[in-house]
């Protein structure tokens, strides 16, 4: 026997099903909406991200068109130095293509190359091209290294002008060395042809004066002997011979130094000379130093043809010996300051112009060095500075 639904059963239950629809519709309308807003925001997004792409094409354009226009090769490796990249530049330079140039892995002899150093390389068709690298590493924002970047570039024409002015140097200076000797040996020579004419002369005449015989044949003497003290000075510049190193007294070399200077200059009243040597005996060779500290006092003195002063010091500074000789004389001019040290040149009608070279050379024998200050001396002229190792006598 069945038994029919209540009315208000069924009232309950259709109340319980609009409910339940009205919160579906309910459910569905606020899904649309959010919907809706995620599409908007999406879109948004796909626009933002469009005009990124587009910014990051132009820029990725732009750094094309600047890596093509370099006038050096560039050449980007990876972590593991593989090839990823190289500009037109590149491949011009060393005749190839960029497909070679990858497939090669760019040629162990471009990743060898040392920085900053000049490197002879062979192209594909057989010419050479010497070329300069500059690398530089590319890291990660951690610091892990990415790859590397590598600058060549073209230093042909460079070197090779390099050899041309350098050819040109040395066919200066040989030109000055010619003209140099053939000065200072001509003076000697004139004196020793004059000296002779006149005794030839003597010999011929009825009356024979022995006595001017014995005063040119003397002369004849002294301007041989001043030629070959040229050509010994040349000789010793040339073909220096090594340093005979032995226990030297800074005392004695500074008052032998000082010995050979005119000695009627150096004690007329006119003159004022200062000298110290504050140091203990020291290995070196004790001719050469002397003849360089000589030379050294000699143009401080020929400075000062109407007299002055003159300041010489011999001291330890670190590890090094100063010899400092300063005068008062006018100085030497900034436009002759670096060329004072080369052979044969003189700003002195009668100077050999090899003093000072001489003094280098003998300073570099003992691996030290000369020094022409460019701020004058606390006498108001010229501070030349002998410096080299000091070694102490044990």
């Amino acid at each position: 026997m069945s038994t029919a639904p209540k009315s208000s059963d069924l009232g309950d239950a259709m109340q319980t099903f609009s409910r339940i629809s009205e919160n579906l519709l309910a459910s569905y309308a606020d899904l649309s909406e959010r919907a809706e807003r995620v599409e908007h925001e999406l879109c948004e997004s796909n626009r933002a991200l469009a005009q990124k792409v587009s910014e990051l094409d132009a820029v990725t354009r732009d750094l094309e068109a600047i890596l093509e226009a370099l006038p050096v090769g560039v050449v980007v490796r990876d972590e593991n130095r593989r090839v990823l990249r190289v500009n037109t530049s590149t491949c011009e330079l060393l005749r190839t293509t960029p497909a070679e140039l990858l497939q090669t892995d760019g040629g162990s002899d471009l990743a060898e190359i040392e920085d900053g150093v000049d490197t002879e390389l062979a192209r594909e068709d057989g010419s050479r091209v010497m070329l300069n690298c500059r690398r530089s590493d590319i890291r990660t924002p951690d610091g892990e290294l990415s790859g590397s970047v590598q600058i060549l570039d073209d230093r042909t024409e460079v070197t090779a002008l390099h050899r041309r002015l350098h050819a040109l140097d040395k066919a200066a200076a040989l030109g000055t060395m010619a003209g140099g000797i053939a000065h200072e040996i001509r003076n000697p020579l004139n004196a020793v042809q004059g000296f002779a004419t006149l005794m030839n002369k003597a010999l011929h005449a009825e009356d024979v004066d022995l006595s001017k015989i014995t005063k040119w044949s003397q002369m004849i003497v002294e301007g041989a002997n001043e030629a070959d003290a040229i050509i010994s000075s040349m000789l010793s510049f040339a073909r220096p011979k090594p340093a005979s190193m032995d226990s030297v007294d800074p005392k004695a070399l500074l008052k032998k130094a000082l010995g050979s200077v005119d000695q009627s200059e150096a004690n007329s009243s006119l003159w004022k000379i200062e000298s110290k040597a504050d140091l203990p005996a020291f290995l070196g060779d004790r001719i050469l130093l002397r003849q360089a500290l000589r030379n050294l006092i000699s143009n401080a003195v020929n400075a000062q043809a109407d007299g002055g002063a003159l300041d010489v010091q011999i001291y330890l500074d670190g590890a090094e010996i100063v010899m400092d000789v300063s005068d008062a004389g006018p100085g030497i001019p900034e436009h002759v300051r670096d060329c004072v040290q080369d052979p044969f040149f003189t700003t002195r009608a009668e100077g050999t112009g090899l003093g000072l070279a001489l003094a280098n050379t003998i300073a570099q024998m003992h691996g030290g060095r000369l020094e022409v200050h460019a701020s004058p001396s606390h006498l108001g002229g010229a501070l030349v500075t002998l410096r080299i190792p000091f070694t102490p006598v044990s």
